[in-house]
């Protein structure tokens, strides 16, 4: 999780499946999906130790003027399978940075 995004970012083959599974266009370097489906957009699941943190279309769908997404691909240089999950999901979950104890706790 990261304080310092407001996106969600992920591998470029797992971004572009979600892309296509919702139906998002590029334009530019954005994605955009037709503001009318998007109450019909399915919910992204990020699984974190066997739990479950869906993720509504409604949180990640920026429609301020257009419909696009916010989830984009990871463009540092981290393992294969990295997320960062930024202030979309953290608006949605409770966290706790647990230094003490090396961890971060999520919860609704």
């Amino acid at each position: 999780v990261d304080t310092g995004t407001s996106m969600i970012l992920g591998p470029r083959r797992l971004v572009n499946n979600i892309q296509k599974l919702i139906g998002a266009m590029p334009r530019g370097s954005e994605h955009y999906v037709s503001c009318f489906v998007v109450s019909t957009l399915p919910s992204i699941i990020f699984t974190i130790n066997g739990i479950n943190y869906p993720v509504p279309a409604q949180a990640y769908i920026d429609s301020r003027g257009h419909c696009y997404t916010t989830v984009k691909e990871n463009t540092e240089r981290t393992s294969r399978e990295t997320w960062i999950l930024g202030d979309i999901f953290l608006k949605l979950y409770l966290s706790v940075f647990d230094q003490g104890n090396d961890r971060i706790d999520l919860a609704q």
